[in-house]
């Protein structure tokens, strides 16, 4: 009798070595040829930017359902052929989960980590800054709890005093547009634009619990944010994964373009949640090296703003634990993976990009 194809296993772990070696070849010849690299990066952020359109089409993440199928289809596929004691099954079966996770990294490669080889944001948008002494953070963090402060009270707040900034949909809609105009102003952004982000359906709780408050899926071009994200953090997240979908890998860039492309906007609620994101990247930088400092800093706040970080803190209180430990580890892990040493830690750096801009455009910063 003839065996059929999908039982013999050589075949699988032939393809999945091949994906394999495809995703590490592009992932060498992006990094060391520009002139690969370039048109690389520019088609995998086009045809992204087309997923994301036609998934955008759903009312739902798209990805959600995605995740779910695999949770629940894999231990129910192990389960039933364990069952039948289909030893020849179970081997194909774990060859084909082999070279379909091959054929994900491949995709994952050729879809968004190639955008890791591209020159630093710093470098494209012209920024000369190279470190800052503990006088000059300070005194960038003191401009921002200015800036909060002046916002903080025009902001749309519940009875009780926190953020309310209203729909969803709306705010994702706002930062589309603010990106619109960003690619005016800055090359850089100028792309094939992707749909607007989405809020999580199914797994916000979960995210939060891994230590995550959005994610970018790049099979889709899905931008997804948490529903247990603060209402002062939803469009700087938004405008994050929305960096992420418009070609930018590092995690420390995606939270300066998100800053960048909300710092002006006329909507008081996407420029306060730049500002205070802003202010507690760079107050968490100043405290790493100057507690009292940071101390004195934190004090300077109003007292609309200091309520806002204890909502923050808060809301983050409930799911610390070891679930989040070892989510925060495997996000760590990951961000190291893609070619950021410092992990989690990566998005903290989006301070040198603040200061570097921030003392580059002193004056006008000063005048406004």
């Amino acid at each position: 009798m003839k065996m059929h194809a999908k039982r013999r296993p050589l075949p699988w772990l032939i393809a999945c070595g091949v994906l394999l070696a495809l995703a590490a070849a592009e992932w060498i010849v992006s990094r060391r040829f520009e002139a690969v690299g370039a048109p690389l990066r520019q088609g995998a952020q086009f045809v992204s930017a087309l997923l994301s359109r036609l998934f955008g089409l759903l009312p739902v993440p798209f990805s959600e359902w995605c995740f779910a199928g695999i949770v629940i289809g894999v231990p129910l596929w192990l389960v039933i052929t364990l069952i039948r004691r289909d030893w020849r099954e179970l081997l194909c079966g774990f060859c084909r989960l082999l070279c379909f996770g091959a054929a994900v990294a491949f995709f994952f490669m050729c879809l968004f980590l190639v955008q890791h080889s591209a020159r630093p944001l710093s470098v494209r948008l012209g920024l000369q800054g190279a470190g800052y002494t503990s006088a000059q953070l300070e005194e960038y963090v003191a401009y921002t709890v200015d800036r909060v402060n002046a916002l903080a009270d025009q902001v749309p707040r519940t009875d009780t005093g926190e953020c309310a900034f209203g729909d969803f949909g709306e705010q994702a809609e706002l930062v589309q547009s603010a990106y619109l105009a960003l690619a005016k102003r800055e090359p850089v952004f100028d792309v094939t634009q992707p749909a607007r982000g989405k809020r999580s359906l199914l797994g916000g709780r979960i995210m939060s619990y891994i230590d995550l408050a959005g994610y970018y899926f790049p099979y889709t071009g899905e931008q997804i944010v948490s529903t247990d994200v603060v209402d002062s953090h939803i469009p700087f997240n938004l405008a994050h994964e929305g960096a992420h979908a418009r070609g930018i890998g590092p995690e420390a860039e995606c939270n300066f373009a998100a800053w960048l492309v909300l710092y002006e906007n006329d909507d008081v609620r996407l420029r306060y949640s730049a500002w205070f994101n802003a202010y507690i990247y760079a107050n968490n930088a100043l405290f790493e090296i100057d507690p009292a400092a940071g101390g004195r800093q934190y004090e300077r706040l109003c007292p609309q703003a200091q309520y806002d970080c204890k909502v923050l803190n808060d809301s983050l209180r409930p799911f610390e634990g070891k679930i989040n430990d070892a989510g925060s580890a495997v996000n760590d892990a990951y961000i190291k993976a893609t070619g950021q040493p410092d992990g989690i830690r990566s998005y903290g750096r989006v301070v040198d990009l603040l200061l570097a801009y921030y003392y580059e455009n002193e004056t006008d910063f000063r005048t406004n």
